[in-house]
């Protein structure tokens, strides 16, 4: 098989993780080195199937497909060193729109660690109320998904004010075109990690729903009530291990845990350095370590969570992921298979299929949000990621922003006649240079 990798542009952070590197041209299938998820775990499921589930608001079974999803994604390569979906292409790749150059050797992975567009903005417009939260993310694409743009040129600003005249009549809105519409197997993934020093215990705030506020219509990590220590410099820690950590004032009692609950990865000297050399970033490793330390060669990235989406269905599948250590109580942690393994058992899980079904208690319309991606704006806590989404288009709207369930607002400027959709995908406005 064949693998394609485009000349990326410099991301903020880079952790090379050890697959060595490779330029191709542009190919019809990946390279050694890439894996896509095996068989045997539910993908790309039935569109009828998956449909069905929705229809009838058959939670347990929707869950079920997308804890098997998971599994699969997180099985670890041949080798033993990653999982699989570590292998797959960085949004970089995917919307480079440099000439791509011929293989030259084998496929080298790298993770391009940068803050999440969610607390950046819609480039060239104000940034968003959260923006002075920050995270260091990646969005990765399989190949089905990466493959797809660059074949249909949609990283191309040129091709995409082509589609905005000439491309398919959306057939939901009015007047707007349309991009074609992704293959099923396409899936998109927008991970969140946070830095551990390597010499000292860490915290990480932890989101328990429970202690939220009555009222309270935005709830940023800052403000979580709990965290937890990160000891990488022991292992066997007892299970039961408590301290007092500083984050954003005093958290004692703070559960201890080591790396090992964690995926993770080591962070080198080059990305420290394109780190420290980011104010926004720096700012934020020295707000985690609490005494303005450095990010240095050796320290961690460990995995807190993820956006998941899937084009099996139209309007595709959405789930969210964040780590736990409390992971197998309350309803996110419903029907985890023994699919998933080892550090991957440590994920609570929240997903939709619709903008509405199944309701909630409130009889308000289905709730799904990541806590550390949309905790931390107006509403975010009761949003629905779908209905974020629905509004990706170009020209991009003044704002992602509000957030909220339920249908869209026919009157937000995301829905102006004249638009081109993306079939729900923000990166590709987020990338577009009029």
């Amino acid at each position: 098989m064949n693998y394609v990798h485009s000349r990326a542009r410099v991301a903020l952070m880079a952790v090379v993780i050890g697959i060595p590197f490779l330029a191709s041209a542009q190919a019809q299938t990946p390279q050694p080195g890439y894996f896509d998820i095996p068989p045997g775990f539910d993908f790309p499921a039935n569109k009828q199937t998956l449909e069905q589930y929705r229809t009838t608001a058959n939670v347990s079974a929707q869950r079920a497909h997308v804890w098997n999803v998971f599994a699969g994604m997180t099985q670890a390569t041949p080798d033993g060193k990653y999982a699989i979906f570590e292998t797959w292409y960085s949004e970089e790749e995917a919307f480079d729109t440099g000439a791509t150059p011929q293989a030259v050797g084998p496929r080298r992975v790298v993770k391009r660690f940068r803050v999440p567009q969610q607390l950046v903005g819609v480039p060239g417009r104000a940034a968003p109320e959260a923006a002075g939260e920050s995270l260091l993310s990646e969005v990765m694409l399989n190949f089905a998904n990466y493959n797809f743009i660059r074949s249909k040129k949609l990283n191309l600003t040129s091709e995409l004010q082509n589609l905005l005249q000439t491309g398919t009549p959306d057939p939901s809105i009015a007047n707007d075109k349309t991009v074609p519409a992704f293959p099923p197997e396409s899936i998109s993934l927008k991970t969140v990690w946070w830095p551990v020093a390597k010499d000292r215990p860490t915290p990480m705030p932890i989101w328990d729903p429970e202690t939220v506020p009555a009222n309270t219509v935005l709830h940023p990590y800052s403000n979580w009530k709990r965290a937890i220590a990160i000891d990488p410099t022991r292992t066997n820690i007892p299970p039961n291990e408590t301290m007092t950590v500083m984050f954003h004032g005093p958290k004692p009692n703070s559960h201890v845990v080591g790396l090992d609950k964690f995926h993770y990865v080591v962070v080198d000297a080059q990305t420290a350095a394109n780190a420290m050399a980011n104010p926004r970033l720096a700012g934020f490793i020295g707000d985690v370590f609490g005494d303005n330390r450095p990010l240095k060669e050796g320290d961690y990235a460990v995995f807190a969570g993820t956006h998941l989406t899937t084009k099996e269905i139209d309007d595709w599948v959405w789930a969210t992921f964040w780590w736990h250590d409390r992971p197998d109580a309350g309803p996110f942690a419903a029907g985890r298979p023994e699919t998933v393994k080892n550090v991957w058992r440590n994920y609570l899980m929240s997903a939709s299929y619709d903008l509405n079904l199944p309701l909630e208690p409130d009889g308000k319309p289905h709730i799904t949000f990541n806590p550390w991606l949309e905790a931390g704006f107006s509403n975010g806590i009761v949003s629905n990621c779908m209905n974020c989404h629905h509004r990706a288009s170009i020209p991009p709207p003044p704002s992602f922003l509000p957030i909220f369930r339920g249908n869209p607002d026919p009157t937000d400027p995301a829905y102006a006649p004249g638009l081109l959709r993306t079939d729900f995908l923000w990166s590709i406005p987020f990338h577009w240079q009029p």
